[in-house]
């Protein structure tokens, strides 16, 4: 099927599921009392968010995979990396639906540090296996200016490998970070997978380029049905159970598209949402309590600046689109 007949069809069938998933399950999550706690470390102002309905993430997560389960009847073969992306979606998002059901109804503080690196680790090395050993296409990388493919072969793919996961779990923990404000993320999540459709759309140097391509947009559409409900004021926070699942998906397309450096550029800003804890906990432990941002991730500090969170969301969002316009130098040599 045509690559932008399929990204339409995918498109709206995706978002339109959401929404009503959405419209069904909310009612469930509040009857069945899934309200989050929110943190006490956190902004004094969000304290009024607690017992918002949270693990709001399946309202686009079981969209995506039924669209992963239906999609070869319609594609065919090019549907193959969808379907290898939303198992590594979900097995993220599982992980982080533990997390979200121990926070709710057991403990607040979910799974523990050591039980969340573990599984997150496990579901990071299972895709790396199937990536650079049992995919039916080579790895590859493409490198940027240029369009010129590398191919990850031989001894080389260890080392790869070993990066990839380390890879797969920054990311996903930074854009799981990123969810701190209503329609931060959906917003954000959007505006990447679109630019990454068209900016692989535009390459096509793969083979499985149109199954690379639907699967962003999939991603971008789950991600905007599911801002209808999580747009400020939110009735719905998407919990660990979308964010991770969320961070695994935009980590993957960019490495099973050849591309994992696209998002120091178009994807910066979750890059840098995890980094700011990273460098907040290293300079707090290294000068005995002094901070570099009010709060960290990076969101906050601009919050406890005093800006409103609409505000965040909406600055955020023209950096997000000023970097991507700025990966189509990046990605297209003109």
């Amino acid at each position: 099927m045509n690559i932008w007949a399929g990204s339409a069809i995918i498109f709206f069938f995706v978002l339109l599921l959401t929404l009503l998933f959405g419209k069904i399950g909310l009612p469930l999550l509040k009857s069945r009392g899934m309200g989050q706690r929110v943190r006490e470390e956190g902004p004094q102002t969000h304290f009024i968010k607690s017992g918002t309905p949270t693990m709001g993430g399946l309202f686009f997560l079981l969209p995506v995979a039924l669209t992963a389960l239906a999609g070869p009847f319609l594609f065919g073969e090019a549907f193959r990396p969808f379907v290898a992306l939303t198992l590594v979606m979900l097995l993220f998002g599982i992980v982080g639906f533990l997390d979200d059901y121990i926070k709710v109804k057991i403990k607040k503080q979910g799974l523990s540090v050591g039980q969340k690196t573990m599984l997150l680790g496990l579901a990071s090395i299972l895709f790396v296996v199937y990536y650079l050993w049992f995919a039916p296409v080579e790895p590859f990388l493409l490198l940027p200016f240029s369009l010129r493919v590398v191919p990850v072969t031989g001894w080389f793919k260890v080392i790869y490998g070993v990066l990839v996961v380390v890879y797969l779990f920054y990311v996903s923990n930074s854009v799981n970070i990123t969810d701190g404000l209503d329609g931060l993320l959906s917003t954000l999540t959007i505006i990447f997978c679109l630019f990454v459709a068209l900016y692989l759309a535009a390459a096509g140097v793969s083979p499985e380029t149109n199954g690379h391509v639907w699967y962003s947009v999939a991603l971008a559409a789950g991600s905007m049905g599911f801002l209808f409900y999580n747009r400020f004021p939110a009735k719905v926070m998407m919990g660990d159970t979308g964010s991770q699942a969320l961070g695994a998906g935009i980590a993957g397309i960019c490495l099973i598209a050849g591309v994992p450096w696209i998002l120091l550029i178009t994807g910066f800003i979750f890059i840098f949402e995890g980094l700011s804890v990273v460098i907040q906990v290293f300079y707090f432990r290294r000068t005995g309590g002094k901070r570099i941002f009010r709060m960290a991730p990076i969101h906050h500090h601009f919050e406890l600046g005093g800006w409103p969170e609409q505000k965040i969301v909406r600055m955020f969002s023209l950096v997000a689109v000023l970097l991507g316009l700025l990966g189509w130098l990046f990605i297209w040599p003109f």
